[in-house]
């Protein structure tokens, strides 16, 4: 399976999780984190899903999962221990639907990689879902190099762009700008 990877802005959409463990718990946060209207569907939650639930506005469907459940959601991800509902949904999901089914990846349309975020900067690191542990390893590799000053140095890049943006130059004169702030910010690095 090949793909083709993205970064998609979830604010405001709709999200349902399926499962209330700690691998349904991570996915809450990370589509928190993405702004989406998240739903949960799970007859029981651990309590760290509890709490988001009691704090960040979740939604929760305290019930065995229908289809109806996720039928008009944006984004499925089902994360529950039990393959056969995991896989059910992946059957009932609609081809108009981003799905991610975490314990058989091939039997949704999408997968998670592993993240690293420094404010503007997000890196992403994918195995095809063959290692997610190999693909969280280099994640954590990467987080030594691109520390959290990348977080200022991104946004004083971001200012200088705007700024370059808005003069009458051609658009090799600002890519070249460009190019020579950003060699001179890493140099005073």
């Amino acid at each position: 399976m090949s793909h083709y990877p993205i970064m998609i802005n979830l604010q405001g959409k709709k999200a349902v999780v399926i499962g209330g463990g700690k691998v349904a718990y991570r996915k809450i946060l990370s589509l928190l984190e993405a702004k989406a209207e998240v739903t949960v569907v799970s007859p029981a939650v651990i309590v760290e899903v509890k709490t988001l639930i009691d704090k960040n506005g979740v939604s929760w469907y305290k019930k065995q999962v229908e289809a109806t459940d996720y039928q008009d959601a944006f984004i499925v991800i089902a994360a529950t221990n039990r393959k056969e509902t995991n896989q059910e949904v992946a059957e009932q999901a609609g081809s108009h639907q981003l799905v991610n089914i975490v314990d058989q990846p091939n039997l949704g349309n999408f997968h998670v990689p592993a993240k690293l975020t420094r404010g503007k900067l997000t890196i992403a690191v994918s195995t095809g879902g063959a290692s997610p542990i190999l693909a969280k390893k280099i994640r954590d590799d990467l987080s030594k190099t691109y520390d959290e000053t990348y977080e200022d140095y991104l946004e004083d890049l971001f200012k200088y762009r705007e700024k370059i943006k808005q003069m009458p130059l051609s658009e090799q004169e600002k890519r070249t700008r460009l190019v020579e702030y950003e060699e001179a910010d890493r140099k005073r690095r």
